[in-house]
């Protein structure tokens, strides 16, 4: 089927009390992985590109890519921009075709983040876009943003109801403890303020840095509202491992079909777990 905007597929999980999976893609291999392991646990699922596979292929070869493999799918597809913070990139993807993407001005103060933000809302729904705000600061690297330690700020629940009510945001990324790349140390998860804001919210909530989380903790975090959850750092790992794996076994043989394919099936079974875990499986209808 063509792509979808993910607002109704997270507004569904929302109210069914489960996580729709956001899987970071880097090429077209990870795209048909992403999109192979939904069909077969027959879930909805969300494609995220990041500004530096933005930066590779550019917004417009990233959606006929995605393109290709949502129209032949026969489950609910989406094509997601991930923590846009150039105005200008994020206006590209709304006019080249994503369902949704995300305006991260979050390194600025509170009301220049609602300004920012609200400007973006007003783009893309008048092009039947959706968008994903952030509110806090989310520790971690992902690509050209990086947040250390000492920068995080935690989202409030206060805050974050206003600030969704100011800008209209479709969807909300919470500051609550977790972080980008792999944990260092046992993150600190802030998981009341998510119940809180979920108690109180009419719109879906984001958790980003799933990377590292035990499973048992990220089900912790469905339950208490978390409706879209990102998952990047892992998939670059399992596709390196994949590729470094077959290639140390077989280092003669020279086949790079057969190289790929382990990865992507590799690929395949670790973000099908996910979606079991984030308990989206069944949940494409």
């Amino acid at each position: 089927m063509p792509l979808v905007n993910p607002q109704k597929m997270l507004e569904a999980a929302r109210d069914g009390g489960y996580c729709v999976g956001a899987f970071n893609i880097v090429d077209f291999l990870s795209i048909e992985a992403v999109v192979a392991a939904a069909e077969a646990t027959r879930a909805p699922v969300m494609l995220q590109t990041s500004s530096g596979v933005i930066k590779k292929f550019g917004v417009r070869k990233l959606v006929a890519m995605a393109r290709l493999a949502a129209d032949h799918s026969p489950v609910p597809v989406a094509l997601h921009l991930d923590h846009g913070t150039d105005v200008k990139v994020l206006s590209e993807a709304i006019k080249a075709g994503y369902s949704s993407v995300m305006i991260d001005a979050s390194e600025h103060p509170f009301e220049k983040n609602v300004a920012i933000t609200k400007s973006v809302v007003e783009e893309a729904h008048a092009a039947g876009v959706s968008v994903e705000g952030e509110v806090g600061r989310v520790v971690g690297v992902e690509d050209d943003i990086v947040v250390h330690q000492d920068d995080a700020i935690y989202t409030t629940p206060e805050e974050a109801l206003e600030f969704q009510r100011r800008t209209g945001v479709d969807f909300l990324a919470a500051a609550i403890g977790t972080a980008h790349g792999f944990y260092k140390v046992e993150p600190k998860l802030n998981i009341d303020t998510l119940r809180k804001i979920r108690a109180q919210a009419t719109f879906p909530l984001v958790v980003h840095g799933g990377t590292g989380l035990p499973f048992e903790v990220i089900q912790e975090l469905v339950r208490a509202g978390a409706t879209k959850m990102n998952l990047s750092t892992q998939i670059k790992k399992t596709y390196i491992d994949g590729l470094y794996d077959y290639i140390a076994a077989k280092r003669t043989e020279y086949d790079i079909i057969k190289v790929l394919a382990h990865a992507k099936s590799e690929l395949v079974t670790m973000i099908s777990g996910y979606i079991e875990v984030l308990g989206g499986a069944g949940k494409a209808e």
